[in-house]
């Protein structure tokens, strides 16, 4: 009897083992995916190099597929507006900015990060650049970095806001008081 409770115990501490890997692994995955859907501000004073103007994003995600609403206003100047679609499996999209120039892009998962390979077409030139999103500070913000092939490189932060579900659905946005 004590071979067959030696036995039992074995199996059980597999088992537990086998969950506990299988757990892990899940919350690991999902950890490293993040939903990035929100309505985003940014703050222009984070911003390396410091940022002006009003720019808002509005970010649809359900992976794979994100589409990215963005909101421009500068000063006394007229607000652009545009939305680009995306997949992050490396698919190239191909959209208009809200300068009206064609970006062709590529979106892949690299950790927990998203990065766009970006080909911004613009008067005739070609111009490359890379940009990496990320939710960093409990969910509170995205940063995305951009670089570019001669070595420039900039930080932008923005602020997630707070909207209510039955806002969103009827198209007001109100801001939660934190």
């Amino acid at each position: 009897m004590r071979k067959s409770n030696l036995s039992m115990f074995r199996s059980v501490r597999i088992f537990l083992g086998i969950l506990l890997l299988s757990t892990a692994a899940a919350v690991a995955r999902s950890q490293g995916t993040p939903d990035f859907s929100g309505l985003w501000k940014q703050d222009n004073d984070r911003c390396q190099p410091k940022r002006n103007g009003d720019v808002t994003l509005r970010i649809e995600h359900h992976n794979p597929d994100l589409a990215v609403e963005t909101s421009i206003s500068r000063n006394s100047a007229s607000s652009r507006h545009a939305v680009q679609k995306y997949t992050t499996d490396g698919k190239a999209s191909v959209s208009t900015g809200a300068d009206g120039d064609e970006f062709d892009t590529s979106v892949v998962w690299k950790d927990s990060s998203l990065v766009f390979s970006i080909e911004e077409h613009e008067d005739g030139r070609i111009f490359l650049s890379k940009e990496t999103w990320s939710i960093i500070e409990g969910g509170a913000t995205l940063e995305k970095i951009r670089e570019h092939p001669n070595g420039e490189e900039q930080t932008l932060f923005f602020r997630r806001i707070l909207v209510s579900r039955s806002d969103t659905k009827s198209g007001l946005v109100k801001v939660r008081n934190k």
